[in-house]
C-alpha cells in the first residue's frame, strides 16, 4: 500500500470513528444525519470495512453478537415500516466492560467473526432498504431515471406522480420536506402530478423552473431552448435559475402562468410569449408518433433522428426551412422518406445508416425513383 493510500485509509478510518462516536453519544441519528451516513457508507466498500473495523476495536460487534437488536428480520421490519425514520445499526454497550476476548487473536474469536458477519449483513440490508424505501424519499436521497436512444419508459414516483420519459432522456428526482423536485438533465418528460398539500412539485431544467399547480405537463429540453406544454391544469414558469423553497400553494414571484392547451419556450433566461397548441400533438410521442403541422422540415427531421437508426441529413438551408405537415410513426423513418420523395423539388438518397434529403435545382427534372 502506498503512502497516499495509507493516508486515504487513515482519513476514512477517522471518519468511521466519528460516525460511530456520534451514534454512541446521541443514541440514534436523526433522519438527516442518517441519510448522510448512508450516503457515506455506500460510497465505497472501504468505508464499510473501516466502519466495521472501528466497531470491532470498540467491542461493539462482540457485544452485538448477543444483542437481539441485530436480528436481520427485526431490522428489515423496522426499516420498512411507515413509522421508521432511522435504520438501527446498533450502538456500543456502554455498561459492558471489555473482557479478555478483545485481546484474543482474530482467528481465535468465532463470536467476533460472527458479529462482524452479522454487522456487515446489517449494513448491506440497511443500505438496500434505504435505497429502496419509496425510492429514497424518506431520507432525501436522489433517484435517477433514464432512457437510451429510441427507448421510452413510464415510472410511478414515490409521491404517486407519474413520470413518462421520451427517448434519450434523463431526470433526477429528489424530495425535501417542502418540495418534490425533478431535474431534467436531458431529453423530454411528461409529468402527471399527484396532489400534495404540503409539498409543491417543481421541475428544474436548464435555468428554468416549472412549478405545477395540480397538472399534467410536458417539458422538452432542446439544445437551444426549453419547451413547456400544459396538457391539463396549469404551471408557473420562472427563468430565475433558482427558487427558494416555499409552502405548497405559494407561487414564487416573477413567474408566467401557463394554462392547458398552451406552450412557451425559455431561452437564455428569457420566457417567450405563451401560444396555443394542440397538446395531443405535443405529447404524440407517448403513442410513438410524430405529428407536425406547418413545421420546418429541418425541425421534423431532428425529431425523427431522436428515434430511428438512420440519420436524416439536410444540407440546404432553404429546404430545412420548408414547412410540411403530417403524422408518422416515430420509428418508421422509411415511410417518412417515401413521403419526402413524393414532394415536388425534393429528392432522397438512402443508405442503411443515412437518409440525405436534397433539393432539385430549378429547371432540372426530378429523377425517377430507383427500384430496390
Amino acid at each position: 500500500m502506498t503512502a497516499n493510500n495509507e493516508q486515504i485509509r487513515a482519513a476514512i478510518a477517522e471518519q468511521a470513528g466519528e460516525w460511530l462516536a456520534e451514534e454512541n453519544l446521541s443514541g440514534s441519528l436523526d433522519p438527516e444525519r442518517c441519510a448522510e451516513f448512508m450516503a457515506w457508507i455506500k460510497a465505497s466498500p472501504v468505508h464499510v470495512e473501516e466502519y466495521l473495523a472501528i466497531g470491532l476495536l470498540s467491542s461493539d460487534l462482540v457485544a452485538a453478537a448477543d444483542d437481539s437488536r441485530f436480528e436481520l428480520e427485526v431490522v428489515r421490519a423496522e426499516a420498512r415500516s411507515d413509522g421508521a425514520d432511522v435504520v438501527a445499526l446498533g450502538r456500543p454497550m456502554r455498561d459492558r466492560a471489555p473482557d479478555s476476548a478483545s485481546r484474543i487473536p482474530w482467528r481465535a474469536r468465532p463470536r467476533a467473526v460472527a458479529a462482524v458477519a452479522a454487522a456487515a449483513a446489517l449494513v448491506i440490508v440497511a443500505a438496500s432498504v434505504v435505497g429502496s424505501i419509496r425510492d429514497g424519499e424518506r431520507f432525501g436521497l436522489p433517484r435517477t431515471y433514464s432512457t437510451g436512444h429510441g427507448e421510452q419508459t413510464a415510472q410511478r414516483l414515490p409521491d404517486g406522480s407519474l413520470l413518462h420519459l421520451n427517448t434519450d432522456s434523463r431526470v433526477t428526482v429528489h424530495y425535501s420536506r417542502r418540495e418534490r423536485v425533478v431535474d431534467v438533465d436531458r431529453g423530454q418528460a411528461l409529468f402527471q402530478v399527484a396532489h400534495d398539500g404540503e409539498r409543491r412539485f417543481r421541475v428544474s431544467v436548464k435555468g428554468a423552473q416549472v412549478v405545477a399547480v395540480g397538472t399534467q405537463f410536458d417539458v422538452y429540453r432542446r439544445p437551444d431552448a426549453v419547451v413547456v406544454t400544459v396538457v391539463d391544469g396549469a404551471v408557473a414558469v420562472s427563468a430565475e435559475g433558482r427558487l427558494p423553497e416555499t409552502a405548497a400553494g405559494l407561487l414564487p414571484e416573477r413567474t408566467v402562468r401557463l394554462g392547458a392547451g398552451y406552450q412557451l419556450e425559455v431561452s437564455d433566461r428569457r420566457i417567450g410569449l405563451p401560444h396555443s397548441v394542440d397538446p395531443r400533438s405535443a405529447i404524440a410521442w407517448m403513442q410513438r408518433k410524430i405529428v407536425f403541422e406547418n413545421r420546418p422540415l429541418g425541425e421534423v427531421a431532428k425529431e425523427f433522428n431522436r428515434y430511428g437508426s438512420a440519420t436524416i441529413e439536410i444540407d440546404d438551408a432553404a429546404l430545412r426551412a420548408q414547412p410540411i405537415s403530417g403524422s408518422f410513426d416515430a420509428y418508421d423513418t422509411d415511410s417518412f422518406a417515401v413521403f419526402l420523395e413524393s414532394l415536388d423539388g425534393i429528392v432522397v438518397q438512402r443508405t442503411p445508416n443515412r437518409i440525405r434529403v436534397l433539393s432539385v435545382p430549378p429547371g432540372r427534372q426530378k429523377p425517377l425513383p430507383v427500384a430496390r
